[in-house]
């Protein structure tokens, strides 16, 4: 599968070169996330003449290194460079017939990464603006409709693609519930989510976003579904979380499932979940 940054997506819509940069940091993690998982047949195209898009209304991608920045944002910059410099361009072999009419949102958009996502079948690589986040954008070719996604967010990357990326479960759900009250960083191997069935991972998801949905830890403690409450073994022989790892930690569970929990600990406003039920033989203890 062929990934194409999105041009049109980079248009001068910044105040100013440091909000573009702070922006960068979901580009450039969709892009190290493609790198690393995709393998060496999944590229990310981009035209010949990237670095003249607009950055502001007056400062060009390739007149940023005109411009001082932090170390912290230095990194995203030079990640960014990294790709658009690089091969491979679409354009230099397109595969749409740039003299045929792609429309999108009322404007032509033929010879753009738009129209060459539909004949590839490709996904879209956008840069922060509102009207290509994390969407499926619909161009039309003859007055057929085709739909093509747009990529902003490591979490709707992920969701769209973690197949063809190859991303295992549990990276899967530190990235979709990051910066959120779901921290999945501790789930320990053993107990993972990579011995779940199908159905059973879906109901999995579908309880985490529940639980990040909750306006609150009250509302979440009264939610029946849920049963989110304390751990409490009969005895050290029977606690599943004994030993000095787990010292000092209040271990909560609650359900996904009739059978199915989790089991973790809250630190201050974040749920870092450990480990994964399957059979209910350790609720029945506590």
């Amino acid at each position: 599968m062929d990934f194409l940054l999105n041009e049109l997506s980079l248009c001068g819509q910044f105040k100013d070169t440091d909000s573009f940069l702070k922006s960068l940091a979901c580009m450039v993690k969709c892009i190290e996330l493609i790198h690393q998982n995709g393998g060496v047949d999944m590229q990310i195209y981009k035209t010949m003449d990237f670095y003249n898009c607009n950055v502001t209304e007056t400062v060009k991608l390739c007149q940023m290194k005109n411009y001082g920045v932090s170390d912290e944002l230095l990194k995203f910059k030079i990640k960014l460079d990294n790709e658009i410099y690089e091969e491979p361009m679409w354009d230099r072999n397109p595969f749409h017939d740039i003299e045929q009419k792609y429309e999108w949102n009322g404007q032509d958009v033929s010879a753009t990464s738009l129209a060459e996502a539909v004949v590839r079948r490709g996904t879209l690589l956008s840069f922060c603006m509102d009207i290509f986040k994390d969407c499926e954008l619909s161009v039309y070719n003859n007055e057929k409709e085709c739909s093509i996604i747009s990529v902003h967010s490591p979490q709707y990357l992920v969701e769209k693609h973690r197949n063809i990326l190859n991303i295992d479960r549990k990276t899967f759900l530190q990235i979709r519930y990051e910066g959120s009250r779901i921290d999945c960083s501790l789930l320990e191997t053993k107990y993972g989510p990579e011995y779940l069935e199908k159905n059973e991972f879906r109901e999995l998801i579908s309880t985490l976003d529940k639980f990040i949905q909750h306006n609150s830890w009250e509302t979440i403690a009264v939610d029946d579904g849920l049963e989110y409450k304390k751990y409490t073994p009969g005895s050290e022989n029977e606690n599943w979380f004994s030993g000095r790892k787990y010292k000092g930690k209040t271990i909560m569970k609650f359900r996904f499932s009739s059978v199915l929990r989790c089991f973790g600990y809250r630190k201050e406003d974040r749920f870092r979940i450990l480990r994964i039920e399957r059979d209910h033989k350790i609720s029945d203890h506590g």
